[in-house]
């Protein structure tokens, strides 16, 4: 006997339903031109449905932030998201187990969307999007060399555009709108962007600044454009946003 942790039991797909849970990863390949990329990857368990793709030169937090975005941009806001144990997704230094994921920029995000996030290391758990990875190392990589695509912003409006709408069209299941657990998404653009963040605890200095990748910034008042001090070790909240404004 094995533990049920490493048992890949065969269930039926028909139990799941659209939006209960979306699989991410990411996938390091020369997938275009003379230098290796990550592609950033989703899926949904119930439909088969790639959701969207998003090329990165590293695997990095932002590229599951853009994929997230689109994702709830595109259908809604998911139950539950399945990844591995990467960084971007679970901190090894928590003290408990349970709280382990929501120390991450990603988890904190999910927390405040109320979304369920669940890591784990057994690849056969997140199967759908083992497969689809591979997948794509069989079409993709050939279909962007025949494309001659070789600069990253091409490569990611030829995936989005063309790629996984194909892809779709032929593999994918039709998602039913009466059983989908997809929540409607009812926050604006800008208000998404605020939300998809990283956000990072800062005191204020001696000068009135915070330091940041070795620059200081100055509080300003939005609507008058003037600067406002504050005590010193008074703490404040930087937001990095979707777009990678400070806020």
């Amino acid at each position: 006997m094995i533990e049920v942790e490493k048992a890949h039991i065969r269930r039926p797909n028909n139990l799941f339903v659209f939006g209960q849970e979306i699989q991410m990863d990411a996938c390091q390949k020369l997938w275009f031109g003379g230098m290796p990329s990550f592609l950033h990857l989703a899926v949904d368990k119930a439909t088969k449905k790639v959701l969207f793709g998003w090329f990165e030169y590293e695997e990095i937090t932002r590229g599951y932030f853009v994929v997230l975005f689109h994702i709830i941009i595109n259908y809604g806001i998911p139950s539950k998201i399945k990844t591995d144990n990467r960084s971007s997704f679970s901190a090894n230094n928590a003290k408990e187990k349970e709280k382990k994921t929501f120390l991450t920029q990603f988890g904190k995000v999910c927390e405040r969307l109320n979304i369920v996030l669940h890591t784990t290391s057994v690849a056969t758990s997140k199967s759908n999007i083992e497969r689809e990875n591979k997948t794509f190392k069989d079409r993709l990589i050939a279909e962007l060399r025949y494309m001659n695509i070789t600069d990253i912003d091409e490569a990611n409006k030829y995936l989005n555009e063309v790629f996984i709408s194909k892809m779709n069209k032929r593999f994918s299941y039709a998602i039913n709108e009466k059983t989908s657990l997809m929540r409607e998404n009812t926050y604006t653009e800008e208000e998404l962007k605020i939300i998809i963040s990283e956000r990072k605890e800062k005191i204020i200095d001696n000068a009135s600044c915070i330091s940041y990748n070795k620059k200081y910034y100055i509080p300003v008042d939005l609507e008058t454009g003037e600067v406002t001090n504050f005590q010193r070790g008074t703490k404040c909240t930087l937001i990095i946003d979707y777009d990678g404004k400070y806020v």
